[in-house]
């Protein structure tokens, strides 16, 4: 490479060191870490949901969920300690947490139950995997999760706090 310039990998601002401009791969890697910290689809907003052992404290703000949600999270920990939602369309507003919440005010949010109501949440219908008789696959372990279900009104920001179990 020419001097001053890098051969590959991401610059500091993350932008990708790839010559000639790749903005697929500047748009994907912040795709990708925005999936880290939050994913929308699956029926819920699901916060923190493959947080780098690296992050184990941080915040951002601004992100967007199907929905017409826009989030922003605060953790500490691993934990999600405080999160601002607003509701852009009004409607159902289901989040998976890593741990418990409660409303800024003071009470926890009511259990989700069944299938959530809010239409841009629809799970698409997959078919069953055909798995080989000889796989070898391994049990995956998933963490243990909260999930919430909020009725909001559009233009409404809610706030939420984690709730200490001590």
């Amino acid at each position: 490479p020419e001097k001053g310039r890098q051969a590959g990998g991401t610059y500091p601002n993350l932008f990708d060191a790839h010559p000639p401009f790749q903005i697929d791969g500047n748009f994907g890697c912040t795709a990708g870490i925005a999936e880290m910290l939050m994913q929308s689809h699956a029926g819920a907003i699901h916060l923190l949901p493959a947080l780098p052992d690296e992050w184990t404290n941080g915040e951002i703000t601004g992100l967007r969920a199907y929905g017409g949600f826009e989030v922003s999270i605060k953790w500490e920990n691993n934990l999600v300690q405080k999160i601002e939602i607003k509701s852009n369309l009004g409607g159902n507003l289901r989040i998976r947490t890593p741990n418990t919440l409660i409303i800024d005010g003071g009470n926890e949010p009511a259990q989700a139950v069944g299938i959530n109501i809010n239409p841009f949440f629809d799970e698409p219908k997959v078919k069953e995997p055909l798995i080989s008789a000889s796989a070898n696959i391994q049990a995956v372990s998933i963490n243990e999760t909260t999930v919430y279900d909020i009725p909001t009104k559009a233009g409404e920001v809610y706030i939420f706090k984690y709730q200490s179990n001590n």
